[in-house]
Order: C-alpha cells, then structure tokens, then sequence
C-alpha cells in the first residue's frame, strides 16, 4: 500500500508517462547524442547563480542596514550571530541567525534583503556585543542553476515532452545526467537560481512569478530556507532536510 502511494504522489501530472519513481534508475545509460539534445534544449533556460558555502573567517565587518533597522532578535529578544552578507547585483541579503534553529523558534533565522534602489539608504550598524559577529561567514561561487525535475514538467513542458520522446521510461535519470553535465554537482544553498528543493511538494502556480532570492540552510541543519520575491513582497519557505 505504501508503495503504491508513494507512486501517486510522484505521479507525473498528466498520469500518462506512469511515475517518476519508477524512472529514476542511476544505472541507466544514454547515448552522448541522447543527453545532447537534452543539453541543447536546457542551456537557454540556464540562470546564472552563486552556490553558498559557510567558511571560517575571522573579521570585523559589521552588517550594513537601512537607516531605520535595529539589530536583529528572536522571539526572546536575543539577539542573532551576524553570518555576513551575500550580494547580487541587484539585491543584498544580511545573514542572522541563532545556532537554535527555527524549530524552537522561527525567528531565530533572519535574512535581512535590501534591493539596489535602497543601497544609499545603508549604514553601518554595530551589535551590544562583539561576540554577536560570527566567526564565520558565507563565501559565493558562480554556477550554473537548472531546475529539479519535477518544476521541467510544469514550467517547460516542451523540453519534458522532449525527455519523455527520448526515454519514456527513465525520464528523471536522462535529465539527471544532462542536468549533471551543464551544472554540475547538486547543491543545497545558493544565492539566485532555480530553487532546489528537497520534496516535491510544492504547488508551482503560487511561485511561478517569483524569483528565488536565496537558498540556505539553517544552522541546526533541520530546514532549508527559500525567500522569494514578486518585485512586490518577500514570501519564505521551509523544507526540511
């Protein structure tokens, strides 16, 4: 019984191509002309992002803020570790958090995002105590960002037909590798980007004139942390690992 949910629940939405779980065979090879067309079909969907990597790095550098901010607090009005700060061209996003994690309290994860139009706005804010500026900070890599699988079928049905024509019964495994050859490695935290979530459980209507903003992990390692925008409001999300 158990089985056969789990195969509806990760059914295609048509039904008609039967399920991904069953397509997804690491084993399976292709033809190099096989997972060519599907790169072709992928590299003009690529969106240009920076993977995030949390390093030791001793400074002191305090986080810059629009003028009527205050330093951030949970709940408790304990005030968050400083992670530094992450910058786009478009957009900047301080990094706070306490190492408790958004289980015990979702607030203790605060990511603060100022748009370029605000930049002049910014000024230096200093916290009561030092020991509040983290030891460590969040260092970018650019890459190569695709979507997971499962938004290709709802977002670019064109190239999933196309997967589908090419190998009807290991689709997922054939835009694996494709995905695999234009980006990489799979991550999990990133600043821009296709977001890659961990379970498909996400209705892709309520996101589909959004931009993902940032990916991360919270210190607890318990949740990822998507924050989006409509270029009107934020909207955050939560997966757990």
């Amino acid at each position: 019984m158990i089985l056969k949910f789990l195969k509806r629940l990760f059914e295609t939405p048509s039904g008609e191509y039967g399920s991904l779980m069953d397509s997804r065979d690491p084993k399976v090879e292709f033809s190099k002309s096989t997972i060519d067309q599907v790169v072709a079909a992928l590299k003009p969907i690529i969106l240009p992002a920076h993977s995030l990597q949390l390093v030791s790095q001793s400074t002191t550098e305090f986080p810059q803020l629009t003028n009527n901010m205050n330093w951030p607090v949970n709940r408790r009005e304990i005030p968050l570790h400083y992670y530094g700060t992450v910058k786009s061209e478009n957009f900047q996003i301080a990094i706070f958090q306490n190492p408790d994690g958004i289980k015990k309290d979702d607030t203790n994860v605060q990511l603060v995002y100022t748009p370029k139009n605000q930049w002049s706005q910014l000024k230096e804010l200093q916290p009561t105590d030092p020991l509040y500026i983290s030891k460590s900070r969040y260092v970018k890599t650019p890459i190569k960002s695709l979507p997971i699988y499962e938004e290709i079928i709802h977002r670019y049905p064109d190239i999933h037909k196309l997967i589908i024509k090419l190998s009807p019964k290991h689709p997922w495994t054939l835009y694996k590798k494709a995905k695999v050859e234009l980006c990489g490695a799979q991550i999990t935290e990133q600043l821009g980007g296709y977001p890659q979530w961990i379970i498909n459980d996400i209705d892709y209507r309520k996101i589909n004139k959004s931009d993902l903003l940032i990916q991360i992990k919270e210190q607890s390692d318990h949740k990822i942390i998507f924050l989006f925008t409509d270029s009107k409001e934020l909207t955050t999300m939560k997966q757990s690992i």
